[in-house]
């Protein structure tokens, strides 16, 4: 028996975001990344993202890590 692995995207996978979370640096508190609104991204290093956001509770843009 032959086994087959396979490896999808992660902007396909939709279950891959849930573990990502944005930080946070209001109250220090990691939040969960499909629930924020997203303005863009860029890579800082070797596939570490920096996520540029609206943040849900004060509606100010804000820029994190993404973590996860």
């Amino acid at each position: 028996m032959e086994s087959v692995i396979r490896f999808v995207e992660e902007r396909v996978a939709g279950l891959a975001d849930r573990r990502r979370k944005v930080w946070f640096e209001r109250n220090g508190s990691p939040y969960d990344f499909r629930a924020v609104d997203v303005l863009g991204t860029r890579f800082v290093v070797h596939g570490i993202a920096a996520v540029r956001f609206n943040c849900p509770r004060c509606g100010k843009k804000h820029e994190s890590l993404l973590f996860g």
